[in-house]
């Protein structure tokens, strides 16, 4: 791996942990000028939008990223780009009115208890403009041009950082406020996805092009929409049995929980497209057990720190019920670490072109998802939740083990981790009294000592390492 494949995966880890560190930021504000249920509908909508966001797209940009590579002439490239960034903009406008006319009937006939006007209303603008947004950012990723990616990327966050201030804090528009700030963002940034293909493409739709693309990608739409009802459903399902204030409070756990998505991204973003160029060379597993390897540690060694500082976290950033929140999140971290390995998985089948595969095994996924969302959180509300998750995202880790090749999956090293991560700072709170420095001090030598561990066991060889990234390059 090349000193620039390195540099790479730091510009998308600054990328994915500047806007969490915003998020961060906010979470206090929020929390202190939005009321327990706005957070909760603020979370209900998320859940609701996300799906919306993944058919917006019918997982074309995975197809540019497989295709690009193989594709020599330039002139090829651009119709390709072009035609696949103007048949999600057409289509979406197409969805927009659509859901404009179908929502408003879905909330009546279900008696949901979040508005349409004026939350829904403004989450399908955002959801508009982000769908737009999917496929002049991946070029920045075609092209391995991180930098390029973190600066617009970022720039974005930061304008949506100060406009929710202005919004929430100064005007006091509540999470009506928040909504509006990102719209408003939004807007601008459109014309420069437009400028954007405009240099890289065609703008000329390509009848074609769109078949093609859309026999590769369609299979991998049903896994990509299970994937995220395993991980979002919960608060959809939540909302039928617990109140938004726990809702609220669910989330805001979930927050934090996720933060590892800062080196799952991070990581994939780095590492999807060098398993896709390499997935045929005669010395790929060499290089994908190394890129395992370096990917299980990072994974594990955030999960715990994420799991162990949880508390201390909630006691400085949040206020009133929402400190409670601290108490769930190791259990969380469970699914989302799983969830997390099971990314790098699906990354192997979808370079070996086996997309119906990917998408049945998170189908499956998601069905045991709901069916033990219902048996279990009318009984035990968002711990219930957590369970379903956790089950259902092993069972999909299960089938990937059974269908990939790995030279070493590190099967016992990953479940004694994941134990880790739950069983120290559960224990640790339960049990020991101390001020938050000295908390901090214990936590972070706890910390050092499980890296250590988690190094060992995986079998990582620092050598080894300096060598796949400084030395030999791909």
């Amino acid at each position: 791996m090349s000193k620039k494949i390195l540099k790479n995966t730091i510009y998308y880890t600054i990328g994915e942990i500047v806007p969490r560190i915003l998020s961060f930021l906010l979470l206090p504000i929020l929390t202190l000028y939005l009321t327990a249920s706005e957070y909760g509908i603020n979370s209900y909508i998320t859940a609701v939008m996300s799906f919306v966001l993944v058919f917006t797209t019918l997982s074309l940009n995975t197809f540019l990223l497989r295709s690009y590579y193989h594709i020599k002439d330039e002139r090829e490239r651009k119709e390709v780009t072009g035609s696949v960034f103007l048949f999600i903009l057409f289509f979406n406008v197409i969805l927009v009115g659509l859901q404009m006319l179908t929502f408003p009937l879905i909330i009546s006939f279900f008696k949901i208890k979040v508005p349409f006007y004026p939350y829904f209303v403004l989450a399908i603008l955002i959801n508009f403009f982000e769908a737009v947004s999917i496929i002049p950012l991946v070029l920045y990723r075609i092209k391995e041009d991180a930098k390029g990616f973190l600066l617009i990327s970022l720039s974005k966050t930061v304008l949506q950082f100060i406009l929710v201030y202005i919004f929430v804090v100064t005007f006091r528009q509540g999470l009506e406020g928040s909504l509006y700030s990102r719209l408003l963002v939004n807007i601008p940034f459109f014309f420069i996805y437009l400028f954007i293909i405009k240099r890289n493409g065609i703008f000329k739709i390509n009848a074609k092009v769109i078949k093609q693309a859309l026999r590769f990608s369609l299979p991998l739409l049903p896994g990509a929409l299970s994937f995220l009802f395993i991980s979002l459903s919960d608060r959809i399902i939540l909302e039928r049995y617990i109140t938004l204030d726990q809702i609220g409070i669910f989330s805001v756990a979930a927050t934090l929980s996720l933060v590892l998505n800062v080196i799952i991204q991070a990581l994939y973003k780095s590492f999807e497209p060098i398993i896709f160029k390499e997935f045929t060379e005669d010395n790929f597993q060499d290089t994908n057990i190394k890129l395992f390897r370096i990917y299980l540690f990072a994974l594990f060694a955030g999960a715990f720190c994420t799991s162990i500082f949880s508390k201390e976290f909630f006691v400085i950033a949040t206020s009133g019920v929402f400190r409670e929140a601290y108490r769930i999140v190791p259990y969380l971290i469970i699914s989302v670490v799983i969830s997390g390995i099971n990314t790098y998985y699906g990354i192997l089948l979808i370079a070996n072109k086996k997309t119906i595969q990917v998408s049945s095994i998170f189908i499956l996924s998601a069905i045991i998802n709901i069916v033990l969302n219902f048996v279990f959180v009318p009984y035990y509300g968002y711990y219930g939740a957590i369970i379903a998750s956790t089950i259902s995202f092993l069972a999909a880790n299960l089938i990937f083990q059974h269908n990939i090749i790995i030279n070493n999956k590190h099967l016992i090293a990953q479940a004694v981790l994941i134990i880790l991560v739950v069983v120290i700072p559960v224990l640790y709170d339960s049990y020991i009294e101390s001020t938050i420095i000295v908390s901090l001090v214990f936590k972070a030598i706890l910390c050092v000592i499980y890296c250590t561990i988690s190094f060992l066991m995986l079998g990582i060889n620092i050598r080894s390492v300096k060598e796949q990234f400084f030395h030999k390059g791909i």
